[in-house]
């Protein structure tokens, strides 16, 4: 098999992230993939975090285990109710059964691949990435914070941190910053948002205003305008131009292998075991077809012309 070198890139997607996991597992073990670097924000984050430490196994155990108290702790109405008015919570419920998934699953193991996600600050409201060349501890609360939906559970810490899918549902910016040589980009959604019954409670509302439609469409937005941007800069390239940046810097072409659901993939916290292995394989199904629809080499300019720099500036 010949080795195909790409950086990935994971977005958020909450349960939904265990497409991913099939996903991944036919691109690298049936296509040859080997990822250079790896990019993930929210369930993205974690995901990133057990596949840059090559714990392929681990992590698919760890989905097809995964429990909702594993995740998140639930109260009842009225104790949501007491923790937002009287205790002051900024969230319906508690997270940080993620932050011992995360810890137990991930800490003290070396980086193989190096591994970037993605965090959000409530307070400054900037996006920010976070690299496995950070202290351990650093960057494994970058994982959790990463992984936090806002309004559903806790903003963290006195930067108020929440998932980084807020503003960058897919990080390719960060990915096309290091120069890659072709990209996958693996998201949980479909191009179109699921039809579901109308919401009940609030919670409902939070959960598909936020994920479902908010994130949705930043995501579908991402995704789109660097494919525009990257069909131009070939097209120039092909008839002998160079497009150029606003400080000089040509534009660089990157070939770019989007992995998308087929199909709905249900509620964002539907944890369910039977659910979670649908997904699974969903996501091997997927990316057999679309790989095996491209062709395994990856495509390549002509050697003879010059390379212009990427389309999405730094």
């Amino acid at each position: 098999m010949v080795e195909r070198v790409a950086t990935l890139v994971l977005s958020g997607g909450g349960a939904k992230g265990a497409f991913q996991i099939g996903a991944e597992r036919v691109l690298r073990e049936e296509f040859g993939f080997r990822w250079e670097r790896i990019f993930g924000v929210s369930v993205g984050a974690l995901n990133t975090a057990l596949l840059a430490q090559h714990q392929y196994e681990q992590l698919r155990n760890l989905w097809l285990g995964i429990r909702e108290e594993d995740v998140y702790r639930k109260f009842s109405w009225p104790m949501v109710l007491f923790r937002l008015g009287v205790l002051r919570k900024l969230g319906f419920y508690d997270d940080s059964p993620l932050r011992q998934l995360i810890r137990k699953n991930c800490e003290g193991k070396p980086f193989l691949t190096p591994a970037h996600v993605g965090r959000v600050s409530l307070v400054s409201g900037e996006y920010e990435m976070v690299s496995s060349n950070e202290p351990e501890p650093d960057f494994m609360d970058a994982v959790w914070q990463s992984a936090t939906m806002p309004v559903l559970w806790e903003a963290i810490g006195p930067m108020a941190h929440v998932d980084g899918g807020l503003r960058n549902v897919t990080p390719l910016g960060d990915a096309l910053n290091f120069k890659p040589r072709e990209i996958v980009v693996i998201p949980c959604s479909t191009p179109r948002s699921e039809r579901i019954n109308p919401p009940t409670n609030i919670l409902d509302v939070a959960k598909r205003s936020l994920t479902d439609i908010t994130i949705s469409e930043i995501l579908l937005n991402d995704v789109r305008e660097f494919t525009r941007l990257n069909d131009l800069v070939k097209q120039a390239h092909d008839a002998g131009l160079t497009l150029k940046r606003p400080d000089g810097h040509p534009y660089v072409y990157c070939p770019i292998t989007v992995i998308e659901p087929e199909k709905p993939l249900g509620d964002t916290l539907d944890f369910s075991r039977e659910t979670i292995r649908l997904r699974m394989r969903h996501g091997e199904e997927v990316a057999r077809a679309a790989i095996e629809r491209l062709g395994v080499s990856p495509p390549r300019l002509s050697p003879t012309l010059p390379t212009p720099e990427h389309p999405m500036p730094a």
